[in-house]
Formats: structure tokens, sequence, C-alpha cells
């Protein structure tokens, strides 16, 4: 979720502009929704001064994991009190651990697999 002035931007503003504008800082804030909804029952963002957008930032993106509290209930650890805050950095750290160990590795090799045409070579 996208939040931005009504003052600053006009409603009709492009994707591509908004999020130029968010990575720019030029007064353009990002919420997940969950955040958004916090925000907005907080009155941190008021109708009458900000318009709203959603974008779907993840629309070139594939899941290709993902983590359940039985993940770690099925590995032996008890869940009883682990936060929403503690399964999110397990996530992030696994995203980080597999990135770093095997996705590079077996990309190409699967991608291979399914006679994905690779780029050609270019010239020095």
């Amino acid at each position: 979720m996208y939040v931005f002035p009504v003052d600053r931007f006009d409603r009709t503003i492009t994707d591509d502009s908004l999020i130029k504008a968010y990575l720019n800082r030029e007064g353009v804030e990002r919420y997940s929704l969950k955040e958004f909804t916090e925000a907005l029952n907080d009155d941190v963002i008021n109708p009458d001064i900000h318009w709203v957008r959603m974008i779907d930032d993840n629309k070139d993106f594939y899941p290709i994991s993902s983590l359940h509290i039985d993940d770690l209930k099925d590995a032996g650890f008890d869940v009883r009190k682990v936060t929403e805050d503690d399964m999110s950095t397990i996530a992030e750290r696994l995203s980080e651990a597999f990135l770093e160990l095997t996705f590079w590795q077996f990309l190409p090799e699967i991608a291979d697999d399914l006679e994905i045409p690779r780029l050609k070579k270019r010239k020095k």
C-alpha cells in the first residue's frame, strides 16, 4: 500500500512514477497491509490529506517456499511463545541462506532441464 499526500501528487499518478517518488523519498510512504490497517486505525493516514494506492510489487515474483509454525514443531521446537516477529526473522534468514547456498546453484540447472534457451554471450 502506498500513501501519498494529495497536495503534492495527483490521484492519477502512474504506478511507476509513484514507486519512483517513494524510492526518491518524495513524501510517499509504503505499508504492508497490516501496517496500513494499523496506521489507518491510529489516524496516521487521513483520507482528507492522503491518497492511497495498492500496487502489486510482487507481480513478477513467484513464491518458492513458505514457513509455517508447524515446521518449527516438526523440527522439535516448543512454539508456544514464538511471536510473529520471530517467524518473520526465521523466514528472512532462511530465505537469505537459501539464496546464498543453493538458489544460484540450482536455478540454471533447472532452467536447462526445462530447455529454456540461454542468452547469447556478447562479444567484447
